[in-house]
C-alpha cells in the first residue's frame, strides 16, 4: 500500500496551483479610498458651464471658437490650427467620481480609470484603454453625488499624444473648478 501512495504522489502530473485571488475589488477598493476629500461642496444643479470660462481661460486653453452650450454641456473649440479639437465639459449632478470607478461608469475591461487630484479635488483621469491617444476625460467629484467631466477629443488622434490631451483636459477642468469655487 506504502508503494502505491508512493507512485500515486509520483504520477508526473504537475500540481495545479490554486487559483490566483481576485484582486480586483481590493484594487478599486484602494483607488476609492486613496481619492481625497472635498474641500468644498460645489453643486452643480442648473449649472451651465460655459459660464466657468471667460476670455483669457478661452485663450489660455486655445479655443477659438465661442462656447457653444449643448444641455449640461459647454463645447469648447480650436479650429484655426491643427490639429483641431474640442473640449466637452459636462455638469454631472446625479453622478459622482467614485462612481468611474466602482459604479456603472466603470468598464476595466474597456476603459482606465486613474486617481487624480484636480485643485485639490477627488478626480479620475479616464481614456479608452483600446485608443488612448487623442482622448482623454477627466471626472472630478464636486460635491457629493456629482461631478465635472472633461473630455478631450480629436480626429488627429495620431498628432495628439495621450499625455497632452490629458493636460488640457486636466487644465479645463483645473479652470472649470476654479471659476465654480468663485461663483459659491
Amino acid at each position: 500500500m506504502l508503494a502505491a501512495l508512493t507512485l500515486a504522489g509520483c504520477s508526473g502530473e504537475p500540481d495545479v496551483a490554486p487559483p490566483a485571488p481576485d484582486t480586483t475589488r481590493d484594487d478599486t477598493a484602494h483607488a476609492v479610498a486613496s481619492l481625497p476629500q472635498r474641500p468644498a461642496e460645489l453643486r452643480v444643479d442648473e449649472l451651465d458651464p460655459c459660464t466657468l470660462f471667460d476670455r483669457t481661460t478661452l485663450n489660455e486653453l486655445g479655443i477659438t471658437q465661442r462656447p457653444e452650450r449643448q444641455g449640461n454641456t459647454c463645447v469648447l473649440a480650436q479650429r484655426q490650427l491643427e490639429p483641431v479639437y474640442e473640449l466637452h465639459v459636462a455638469s454631472m449632478p446625479r453622478d459622482g467620481v467614485s462612481n468611474w470607478i466602482t459604479g456603472d461608469r466603470s468598464r476595466p475591461d474597456t476603459v482606465s480609470a486613474t486617481p487624480i487630484t484636480i485643485a485639490g479635488f477627488p478626480a479620475v483621469r479616464v481614456f479608452p484603454t483600446a485608443q488612448p491617444e487623442g482622448h482623454c476625460d477627466v471626472v472630478v467629484g464636486v460635491a457629493q453625488g456629482q461631478a465635472l467631466r472633461v473630455r478631450f477629443g480629436t480626429s488627429y488622434v495620431s498628432e495628439v499624444p495621450h499625455d497632452r490631451a490629458c493636460a488640457l483636459s486636466e487644465k479645463a477642468a483645473t479652470a472649470a473648478v476654479g471659476a465654480l469655487r468663485g461663483k459659491g
